[in-house]
């Protein structure tokens, strides 16, 4: 099938491709497209079944003529992608339809997007600056108010013995009274506080990463991957009963806006995804069997009930051996950037 279509690069991210099918071929499947719709039709006349096809023929050859297309076509596009070795990033698109009518061999163009070839920047040019955590009274003052509105105690008021009530509840060690629990709030707060700021770190780092990099994700991609956000959701709401207009309504939002919001989260993981993997291509991270090892014993702890038959499907298998490959390369990103204060305590 090689000497069936034609390859033309247009561009970093799009390959067109001219292909051909054989006449002979498109005429052969049309007809037994045109018999099985003409089987159980009904004219007056005829017995059913045995209604001469050129009689019906004629009303239904456009229509009949672009289902025996949608048939066809996928496999010869296939074919084609395969030889060309193109890795797609979103589904091929029809720029030009075959003329079906004559004796010629149908020919249509398909435009196919793939991913650009990017460069890891300067990475030297990241720098981000940590901020001082401060934790205020008023802080811990609001969090002691909201412990006391929402949790039924003995205590009718804030005192030492709320706090213990409170403490116990909460399954805080070592707290005999307020001054104890204040001093607990406020480690708390400073933990959540700085645990917050190590994600915008790392966050406002891959960003500038992404940036240097010059990493411009195409826009076919990016709608597909909305699109299929969008899927996702009318799932999830369809498995839980709920109707999207009803949870449109009830959340305040309107479908546009959460087209947009699945445009933008599509795009930055895109974005984080490309340059991960230019990253680990780069500096040739590598995941070793024991990694994958360590990942599936961490989900069988987990995940005790989880299809022990996945962790022998290969297809599964590759995608946490690239998940983890993007995971090492991200820690090591944030290693060599910033240092090792801006990893989380796990990843050190």
């Amino acid at each position: 099938m090689s000497d069936m279509y034609t390859r033309e690069d247009k561009g970093e991210d799009t390959i067109v491709l001219t292909i051909s099918v054989p006449r002979e071929s498109f005429d052969k499947s049309y007809n037994a497209v045109l018999k099985d719709q003409t089987k159980d039709s009904n004219v007056k006349g005829f017995r059913k079944g045995k209604v001469p096809t050129d009689l019906l023929e004629p009303s239904m050859k456009s229509m009949l003529q672009f289902d025996t297309f949608e048939k066809l076509a996928p496999m010869y596009i296939n074919t084609a992608i395969q030889k060309e070795k193109i890795e797609l990033i979103a589904p091929p698109k029809y720029s030009e339809l075959p003329k079906f009518d004559g004796k010629d061999d149908l020919e249509f163009k398909v435009e196919t997007t793939i991913m650009p070839k990017f460069k890891l920047g300067n990475m030297k040019k990241v720098k981000v600056e940590k901020e001082t955590v401060e934790i205020e009274q008023k802080d811990v003052d609001q969090a002691i108010k909201e412990l006391k509105t929402n949790n039924e105690t003995k205590a009718k008021s804030i005192c030492d013995s709320w706090a213990k009530e409170i403490a116990k509840k909460l399954e805080l060690k070592d707290i005999k009274s307020l001054e104890d629990l204040k001093k607990e709030i406020e480690r708390i707060l400073t933990t959540q506080k700085e645990q917050m700021l190590m994600q915008s770190y790392q966050e406002n780092a891959l960003k500038q990463a992404i940036n240097l990099s010059d990493i411009k994700v195409p826009q076919a991609a990016i709608e597909f991957e909305a699109k299929e956000r969008e899927k996702a959701f009318e799932q999830d709401m369809q498995q839980r009963g709920v109707k999207v207009e009803d949870f449109i309504k009830q959340s305040g939002i309107d479908m546009e806006q959460m087209r947009e919001a699945w445009l933008k989260d599509a795009k930055e993981a895109l974005e984080s995804d490309v340059f991960l993997t230019l990253y680990a291509d780069t500096k040739d991270i590598k995941v070793e069997k024991e990694d994958i090892d360590k990942k599936i014993e961490v989900i069988k702890k987990t995940q005790p009930d989880v299809d022990q038959s996945i962790f022998d499907n290969e297809q599964w298998l590759e995608y946490v051996q690239r998940v983890e490959r993007k995971e090492k390369a991200f820690k090591k990103f944030i290693l060599h950037t910033l240092g090792k204060e801006f990893l989380n305590k796990e990843e050190k």
